[in-house]
């Protein structure tokens, strides 16, 4: 008989195919209990060893490392979470703990409202890939506290704290760095940053300011630049030029009334954001080398698309982004409104300035008497 026969008839024996005795049903039922245990048993036995193998032998004592947890997953990445922690000496007593194995791919801290600093050994000997202090209150990075890990760090993300002191005179010294975000913090100055290794380079929502004409002419492998929402006024042509591998430069809600020539210059397939400033002008030559990329200016104040500027974009096969612009839309656009072309490149909401929108223009109106 299966277990399943057995566990069936102990159940309800007036209803099996054969009524055993009642020892036969109690021996029945004894097995199919064991089998039962057993079979718990080695899958706790299972999941107990598989959790050991998480754990060691590379994490370190659980106990040693409190508030923090440590996890590593099937690729054998060691994280660390240290949200918990509630002041710099309790983050500097865990890593003076024994931690066996130092090199971490991870170091998170989340949301913690009591560390404000830093501190230059802190994280002990630990060194991380990747380094995550997000949604808290850090003002000050001291020099040296990340020192550790110059030759392991990818990306430094310390978004949305109150920072106002970073050591970016040490950038260069981390030689695997590729992404620095400081998104939504305290910079009241434009840090000169200098690395040969940075690709993306996050520095919105600041109290900056303008950016000097140097500013990332030390970071020649740059790909994506964010600085908007800073206050930014001008852009000095020359700022984003010579930067071969820049893609995506997000510029939107600054203040920025015109871009001069000369401005910014991508080397094909550029994106551009510059959405929510008070553009009204935009010279021969600012804008180059986007190519079949995008340029976003929505919610400015163009009044005029002049054809030399724009025309240029659109017979590269660049997208253009124009909603919530005042255009005038008489002849002064007649060259956008009769080519086809040029029109599919339009963003779909762009209007004139008493709102009909320019995908319902008449382009025979325009051809007749234009």
């Amino acid at each position: 008989m299966s277990l399943l026969d057995a566990l069936i008839n102990t159940e309800h024996p007036e209803s099996g195919p054969q009524c055993p005795e009642g020892k036969m049903a109690g021996l029945h039922r004894l097995l199919a209990l064991l089998a039962l245990a057993l079979g718990t048993v080695a899958v706790s036995v299972a999941d107990k060893t598989k959790d050991a193998d998480l754990r060691s032998p590379t994490c370190p004592d659980p106990q040693d490392i409190s508030p923090c947890v440590c996890t590593v997953d099937v690729q054998h990445n060691m994280d660390i979470d240290c949200s918990q922690v509630e002041s710099e000496d309790q983050l500097a007593q865990v890593f003076s703990s024994n931690i066996p194995f130092p090199k971490f791919n991870k170091l998170v801290i989340e949301g913690n409202p009591h560390l404000t600093v830093l501190r230059n050994g802190d994280l002990g000997p630990a060194s991380f890939q990747i380094i995550e202090m997000t949604s808290g209150v850090l003002e000050e990075v001291q020099d040296g506290a990340l020192s550790v890990s110059y030759s392991t760090a990818t990306r430094i993300d310390l978004q949305v704290n109150r920072l106002s002191k970073f050591p970016f005179h040490e950038i260069p010294s981390f030689t695997a760095l590729t992404t620095l975000w400081l998104n939504l913090n305290s910079l009241s100055e434009f840090p000169l940053i200098t690395s040969d290794s940075l690709t993306d380079i996050g520095l919105s929502v600041n109290f900056f300011g303008d950016i000097p004409l140097n500013g990332f002419q030390g970071v020649k492998n740059v790909n994506t630049i964010g600085v908007a929402n800073n206050d930014i006024t001008t852009i000095v042509p020359g700022i984003f030029s010579d930067l071969p591998h820049l893609r995506y430069l997000f510029l939107f809600s600054n203040r920025l009334s015109e871009i001069p020539a000369g401005a910014i210059e991508f080397n094909g397939n550029g994106f551009l954001f510059l959405d929510q400033n008070n553009i009204s002008k935009i010279a021969v030559g600012a804008i180059t080398g986007l190519g079949d990329g995008e340029v976003q200016l929505n919610e400015n104040s163009l009044t005029v698309l002049e054809e030399d500027v724009f025309g240029a974009f659109l017979s590269a096969g660049a997208t253009l982004e124009i909603d919530d612009n005042p255009l005038g839309c008489g002849c002064e656009i007649a060259w956008l409104v009769t080519n086809s072309a040029y029109m599919s490149l339009i963003s779909p909401g762009a209007s004139c300035y008493d709102g009909e929108l320019l995908a319902n223009l008449d382009p025979t109106i325009y051809e007749d008497f234009c």
